[in-house]
């Protein structure tokens, strides 16, 4: 007989064949020919209600917060709710929408045939649909109004650190826990959202068993069926950049498209980050401050662009994870990066991402390498611009008035002039 261990590698390997297939295939498609955002879009994560983020946000994803399964049932029966309650009194009281994971297991709901104990391996079904019932019947209505949003039902299934890897803690077992929480939550807030557990993308092997768990029926669904919209952590390796994030989202989506999940299912990047080591330490690769704020819009602008619905960043009050830091640990304000999360909104909210022509989709890259994104309102045209990789020139529109760059400052220029781009991206305002 197989080992656990020796069956979850034997059906991964499987895959193999039909992921070569996959890199085969003519990419899915990534975008809408338009392409609006809402407040909500721009997401965060934050561990602390006391330490809610200076700079704007609609929405807010609650991991590494100390309301995981665990921190709030940490026995049977007994519940503690008085950390998750302030969160969801703050975000509220910010007008933000609460995302809240799931996972993990308390030791005490352990499933005893899950191969180990702790909050990475499978519970007893029973317990995870209790806890789900309770949860969810405590914040469908919070001071008047839903407390929380959407559900998430686990942090990236495909690392072990956060779920463990055999036979018991496999894609099919992630599977029944995903089907049994969407019907917890649709039974007790039918509009809550339910998000499907979150998913590394980094490395070719967590792509393989992303789509072993969307090539699964539950209960003789489709597994993709069983959610709201799809998670996937878009960080790329090491010192990868955002357009390097988006080959990880059109790797991801041309596996889920194999396995028969519709380009139309909803797609949430709910974790990114730059320059984050390989190995989960938190450890800093280095970007300058002005890189930095570039990633942040340059991020925001290409996910939008790609039909991702949701962008939450990780993370807002620990400077210490990975080199894009949003909050400068020794005055508490905003880094240039922080304030760029402002400046993406001021460009993008109200405003719709066309192509910058007929035929092209929106944020299209030309032939030097320069990304135009250009965004329609009410008041004209916004155009941004940028090139990762060398310094170029760009000619504005006839009826060009001023731009902007990652600092925020206004500075007139002349319709028709040539407007040199770099890795910042410049946004150019037109009447048309």
């Amino acid at each position: 007989m197989q080992s656990a261990r020796s069956t979850l590698r034997t059906a991964l390997t499987t895959l193999v064949a039909a992921t070569l297939a996959v890199m085969l295939l003519p990419a899915s498609p990534a975008a809408a020919a338009k392409v609006t955002v809402d407040k909500r879009f721009f997401g965060i994560h934050d561990t602390d209600p006391t330490s809610w983020p200076s700079i704007s946000v609609g929405s807010l994803r609650l991991w590494d917060a100390g309301v995981t399964w665990a921190d709030v049932q940490p026995e049977q029966g007994r519940f503690d709710w008085s950390r998750l309650d302030a969160i969801v009194s703050a975000a509220q009281a910010h007008n933000v929408e609460v995302t809240l994971v799931l996972g993990q297991t308390p030791t005490w709901a352990d499933d005893p045939a899950s191969q180990g104990v702790g909050p990475q391996y499978m519970p007893l079904l029973e317990h995870w649909t209790n806890y789900i019932s309770a949860v969810v019947e405590r914040y469908k209505s919070w001071n008047g109004r839903r407390g929380i949003a959407a559900y998430q039902v686990w942090n990236e299934a495909n690392i072990v650190n956060y779920w463990a890897q055999n036979a018991q803690n496999s894609p099919a077992k992630m599977g029944q826990l995903t089907s049994a929480a969407y019907r917890a939550v649709k039974a007790h807030d039918p509009g809550a959202l339910v998000i499907g557990p979150a998913f590394g993308t980094r490395l070719a092997w967590q792509r393989k068993y992303l789509g072993f768990f969307y090539g699964q029926r539950v209960d003789g669904v489709p597994i993709w069926t069983r959610m709201d919209a799809i998670s996937l952590n878009l960080y790329p390796v090491d010192t990868g950049t955002p357009e390097s994030s988006m080959k990880l989202l059109a790797a991801a989506r041309t596996a889920m498209t194999l396995r028969g999940v519709p380009t139309t299912k909803p797609i949430w990047n709910t974790e990114v980050n730059y320059g984050l080591a390989t190995g989960g330490s938190g450890a800093s690769t280095g970007i300058s401050a002005e890189r930095q704020a570039a990633y942040v819009l340059r991020t925001f602008l290409l996910n939008a662009a790609n039909g991702v619905r949701r962008v939450d960043w990780y993370i807002w009050d620990r400077p210490d994870i990975g080199s894009t830091k949003l909050l400068a640990p020794s005055t508490g304000a905003p880094t240039l990066a922080g304030n760029a999360v402002n400046l993406a909104q001021a460009w993008m909210l109200g405003g719709t991402l066309v192509g910058p022509s007929k035929t092209a989709m929106p944020c299209a890259k030309d032939r030097t390498g320069t990304y135009t994104c250009v965004i329609t309102y009410s008041g004209g045209v916004r155009r941004v611009y940028w090139n990762p990789t060398k310094k170029v020139k760009v000619t504005t529109a006839k009826s060009a008035t001023f731009k902007v760059g990652v600092y925020g400052k206004r500075i007139a220029v002349k319709g028709g002039s040539r407007v040199t781009v770099d890795y910042r991206p410049v946004m150019v305002r037109s009447k048309r």
